[in-house]
């Protein structure tokens, strides 16, 4: 959680202070696409090229965002009927294994027992609708109230894990107080194989009787496993870049940072809003719901109920699924929460994934000058098709999912938000950046923002990115690495299509002149002086 926060502190504030700051200033010029915003400000044709990065990851990530979707109506709706009345953690295990087609490719889709199909078009639908219409005063009303239901639902449920003690007594290591010591203790004592796999965490204060008891039993459930001790410090766990990389990706996600929404939404701010509070106040909100809410049901509860091992190997997107449903079935009340928990999660899941897709919207009404119809229209045929991929290769650990949640959902996020941060200085000018985050501001914006905004943001992403590729280029690759070189269809065909649409884009941006004039007119009063 260290290099969590620091990563928030250090990253996520200054670098969504730099897009907001971006983004109402491209709106100022007429722009409300990345694309767009950056050829208005830079004015080079080259720019409106590299803001297409902030178009096509966020379009790229609803390609399984929408999957994402059909999960949460999907077990909506088993949790009502009763479907997820199961007896343990293995049944819970295979019923998500089902339902999502985690078992092998289209799954899905060839007659199996899973309905995922069904919500995912459920929500492509809603999506779509929703989109076109737009977002009316009906919606919006909806979610005022929804989303402190919400909110109060995940403090119930919250404080259901809390109280869970040892769920199994046959294994008094999986408890709360374990869960939690493995979410915020930043020196503890794992348990791994000959392969430096994770198997279990040894409890702090654990006597020697207990350490070897634990130990026993890890042997007897993995027979001719290797067990040792690794100790894992503060100071080696902040030297790991797989840990940073991570807790960066996840900022990024969490406040949509390099995503091109914030700059996109920016661009209809008037002048005189705070946005420097503004986006404070929404980023803290954000961490408090996340870290305190979902991080703390969630892990916790994982811990508890299935182990050290699968909190640490499960992805972050089936631990919630294959975790929550088993804290409902031990509460009283579990089924309505549950049905509660699910409707409003899938709600909050479509009004975002709206968001998400704005940039593209927005992108090729610009540049293509199309009715809201077509543009809606081109984006859904762009979005599906990739959606489809990404529910038609769910074996080997949903392989689809995972690769273009870590190439787009993380590793892209990095590239784009450093366009930013290159527009921002380089290009546009501190200063002048500086000036427009100022502009309405409640908050002193002074000189120490500007260097943190300078070097340090910048040699932080700089230094985490290099000891990743360091890592994976001498000492071990990263299974998203190989399962490309290893030409792994799952992991190929998402990127061919991102690909795909990439060069449309490009395409879409190349045959427009919409801006030029604009551009042309802001360079030549900018080198012009004023008679």
């Amino acid at each position: 959680m260290i290099a969590y926060f620091c990563a928030f502190f250090l990253m996520g504030i200054p670098l969504s202070w730099v897009e907001w700051a971006i983004g109402r200033k491209g709106g100022a010029l007429g722009g409300h696409s990345s694309a767009s915003i950056f050829y208005l400000i830079a004015r080079h044709r080259t720019w409106k090229y590299l803001g297409l990065t902030a178009v096509v990851v966020p379009l790229s990530i609803s390609m399984y965002y929408m999957a994402l979707e059909g999960w949460t109506l999907g077990y909506a709706w088993h949790t009502a009927v009763g479907d997820l009345n199961l007896a343990n953690s293995a049944e819970y295990g295979a019923f998500f294994t089902q339902f999502t087609g985690a078992g092998s490719d289209g799954a899905v889709f060839l007659g199996g027992e899973s309905t995922l199909l069904i919500f995912f078009l459920l929500a492509v639908l809603a999506n779509f609708w929703l989109l076109y219409r737009g977002v009316s005063k009906g919606i919006e009303w909806f979610s005022k109230i929804s989303m402190p239901i919400l909110l109060l639902t995940a403090i119930i449920i919250l404080v259901r894990v809390l109280t869970m003690g040892t769920p199994d007594a046959t294994h008094p290591e999986r408890n709360v107080n374990q869960g939690l010591g493995y979410m915020w203790n930043p020196d503890k004592v794992m348990l791994v194989n000959q392969d430096n796999k994770v198997l279990d965490m040894v409890p702090a204060g654990a006597t020697a009787e207990e350490k070897a008891a634990q130990v026993q039993r890890l042997q007897t459930a993995n027979p001719g496993t290797s067990i040792h001790e690794e100790h894992i410090t503060l100071f080696k766990g902040l030297c790991n870049p797989e840990l940073w990389i991570t807790a960066a990706g996840q900022i990024f996600y969490s406040l949509s940072i390099g995503f091109g929404i914030v700059c996109s939404y920016a661009s209809y701010v008037r002048r005189r809003k705070d946005i420097a509070l503004g986006s404070i106040t929404a980023n803290a909100a954000n961490e408090v719901a996340e870290v305190g809410l979902a991080g703390m049901m969630i892990i916790p509860a994982a811990v508890s109920l299935l182990g050290v091992a699968a909190a640490a190997g499960t992805s972050t997107f089936g631990l919630g699924f294959n975790v929550l449903p088993q804290v409902f079935a031990n509460m009283p009340g579990g089924q309505f929460f549950g049905t509660l928990f699910f409707v409003l999660l899938a709600i909050g899941a479509i009004t975002s994934a709206i968001s998400i897709l704005q940039p593209a919207v927005a992108f090729v009404e610009e540049f293509w000058n199309l009715r809201r119809v077509q543009s809606v229209s081109l984006v859904a045929l762009l979005l599906v098709v990739g959606s489809l991929i990404v529910v038609w290769f769910t074996g080997d650990g949903l392989i689809a999912l995972d690769t273009l949640d870590f190439w787009l959902g993380t590793m892209s996020l990095y590239f784009s938000s450093a366009l930013f941060l290159i527009i921002f200085r380089f290009v546009w000018g501190t200063p002048k950046g500086l000036a427009e985050l100022r502009s309405g501001a409640a908050m002193a914006i002074g000189r120490r923002i500007a260097f943190l905004i300078n070097w340090v943001t910048p040699l932080i992403m700089l230094t985490i990115f290099v000891a990743w590729l360091y890592q994976n280029l001498f000492v071990k690759q990263s299974y998203h690495i190989t399962n490309i070189l290893e030409g792994k269809p799952g992991a190929i065909f998402p990127l061919v299509w991102v690909l795909i649409v990439t060069l449309f884009f490009c395409l879409v941006a190349h045959t427009s002149h919409r801006f030029k004039k604009k551009a042309e007119l802001e360079t030549k009063y900018e080198r012009e002086p004023f008679m």
